[in-house]
């Protein structure tokens, strides 16, 4: 029987999925560990600044490939390192799988005092029970015996769950060996099914059906769960096929053609543009797909949908939309009016050339720096609101982490982004992976704030060292805007240590003369107009970055007015503090 080491059989199977890059630190109980990459073709290893960036990166990596994103740490301080971005890749439902190097078996039975140990008589496995509460699924590889059939089973689980996973691998088990043969069974990787299941899903489509048809007025909302189960084309064709409204959330943007007729536009109650709200609320029928109702994702929870007239559709989109489209399709459906939206401008007096630019200038105009096939990655904050203000092209790969909401995620994320979206355009046309995929993006644009952007800064190092020419649109304005309009406008908890932008490139590896040519400064519309014809930023052969100076109290309307929603007294001193409280109006603008 020929015989492989457990740890190049967790890499084949690593790669049998489609994963290209693995991301991570090294330790010293995840030495031997990954080795074994370089023993499997096609897989690489890469390097991050710490292990916070790594969990990040392979979330971003994640949501553009459509495959799990890995990331490999070391016992204790690598694995609790890496836990807040492993939490927000279970909040926001990405495919991430964590190999963790932990001691040898022995050290933990004897309860060895070894570093990154906790007290006298430490527990190796404390850190396995802190990270309980944040994964799908985990499996312990101490019995070598069992080992390939548990690392089978938390891969299906991380995809099918569409969330983290953890594999805890002590340091002596890796080097003992499998039976090969085991490889020649591929994983299996399909939704669970049964008679019972069919039945089910077919009862399901046929009461969706009667729904439908008792309906005079349904709509459809699309929402940013649909890319993290990978089901966009799924929910386009049954889209195409109801030929009803459709509106789609906050994150949700990107994921149907914004010139597509059947697009009214973006709906977040409060938030809306003008018109959408009174189109979306009479219906009297909601086809809700892949819904996230955080309240930075729902105009501040002020959407509404009743759930007397709401069908929300949950697990299992790739498989049970198919079904349900083919049993709509035979049907007489329905053919509401697809609404007429007013024309609206934002509350602003004109801006001339030479004026400081303003967020109702800019966020529509960042519409023209946008091009087809774009990945645009923004942060929390200023960012993320923003760009509701920009219509995108199409298509586009739009990503945020709106609801976990930890400042600082976009940058790594970019940069998996983009080692991701040149994994897919190197596959050939016909490879699965890229039929599938929403969009197969040709450039990474990071939209991010001078105080996000900090927290985790050395990923741009990472982006220079590894080719990844990502376009950085950083949104300085002196400091947390968003907690300023919380709360504490002018306190200094809400200033930050002011960076040097035009140095960044430099400092973090990037030959002199093409670090100053790659940093531009835009403090006015004239400036700005500039930055819209440099062809450099169109096509970038490596990490551009764009700092667009912004007053510290100008934020866009929907974050005030959703911040606004907590009460008068909150609007009272976001007003006092020097926020403009403006508003959407339905009029043609300049």
């Amino acid at each position: 029987m020929s015989t492989i080491a457990l740890g190049e059989y967790i890499w084949r199977r690593i790669a049998e999925i489609g994963i290209e890059t693995i991301m991570g630190l090294p330790g010293d109980f995840n030495l031997q560990l990954l080795d074994y990459i370089y023993k499997v073709e096609g897989l690489r290893w890469i390097g991050t600044g710490n292990e916070l960036n790594a969990s990040y990166a392979v979330d971003g990596y994640s949501r553009v490939k459509n495959v799990p994103g890995c990331i490999v740490t070391t016992h204790g301080v690598g694995e609790l390192s890496a836990l807040n971005g492993i939490a927000g890749s279970l909040t926001e439902q990405s495919k991430v799988i964590h190999i963790v190097g932990q001691t040898t078996r022995s050290m933990q039975k004897n309860k060895l005092m070894i570093h990154h140990s906790i007290g006298f008589d430490p527990d190796h496995q404390i850190f396995n029970t802190a990270s309980k509460r944040f994964r799908v699924a985990e499996a312990e590889l101490w019995d070598v015996e069992q080992a390939p059939a548990e690392i089978d089973r938390v891969i299906r689980e991380c995809i099918l769950k569409s969330g983290p996973v953890y594999i805890f691998i002590p340091l002596d088990p890796a080097d003992e060996h499998v039976s090969a043969d085991l490889l020649k069974t591929p994983l299996d990787l399909s939704p669970p099914t049964s008679e019972e299941i069919k039945t089910t899903a077919e009862s399901a489509a046929k009461a969706i059906g009667e729904a439908i048809l008792a309906s005079k007025n349904p709509v459809i909302f699309v929402d940013g769960l649909l890319m993290r189960h990978n089901a966009v084309n799924e929910a386009r064709e049954l889209i195409r096929t109801l030929g009803f409204p459709v509106f789609n959330s906050g994150i949700g943007m990107g994921i149907l053609d914004p010139n597509s007729p059947q697009l009214v536009g973006t709906y977040g109650g409060a938030t809306s543009n003008p018109g959408i709200s009174e189109a979306f609320e009479p219906s009297d029928l909601l086809l809700v797909l892949g819904r996230l109702p955080a309240d930075t994702n729902s105009g501040g929870f002020s959407q509404q949908m009743p759930a007397s007239k709401t069908i929300d559709f949950h697990l299992h989109y790739s498989t049970f939309l198919p079904l349900l489209t083919t049993h709509l399709s035979t049907l007489p459906l329905p053919h509401p009016p697809l609404p007429v939206i007013p024309p609206y401008t934002l509350t602003h007096p004109p801006l001339p050339s030479s004026q400081a630019l303003t967020t109702p200038f800019f966020w529509p105009s960042f519409t023209h720096f946008l091009q087809p096939h774009d990945s645009i990655l923004a942060d929390t904050g200023t960012s993320l609101f923003g760009l509701h203000d920009a219509t995108f092209p199409s298509p586009v790969l739009y990503n945020t982490q709106t609801y976990y909401g930890s400042i600082g995620w976009a940058t790594p994320a970019a940069f998996g982004a983009e080692m991701a979206r040149q994994e897919l355009a190197a596959l050939p046309e016909s490879h699965p992976a890229r039929r599938k995929a929403q969009c197969v993006p040709s450039r990474t644009v990071l939209v991010t704030g001078d105080g996000s952007i900090q927290l985790t800064v050395q990923e741009v190092g990472s982006m220079i060292h590894y080719h990844a020419p990502v376009v950085i649109v950083i949104i300085n304005n002196d400091g947390y805007t968003v907690e300023r309009a919380i709360h504490g406008a002018k306190q200094g908890y809400n200033d930050i240590v002011p960076y040097r932008w035009s140095k960044a490139l430099e400092f973090f590896g990037m030959e002199k003369g093409e670090a100053e040519r790659s940093y531009v400064r835009v403090e006015t519309r004239g400036e700005w107009d500039e930055v819209l014809k440099r062809e450099d930023l169109r096509r970038p052969d490596g990490v551009k970055i764009v700092e667009v100076m912004m007053d510290k109290f100008d934020a866009p309307w929907t974050m005030l007015v959703q911040i606004g929603r907590r009460g008068e007294g909150v609007r009272r001193e976001m007003e006092e503090g020097g926020f403009v409280l403006r508003e959407a109006r339905a009029e043609k603008g300049d």
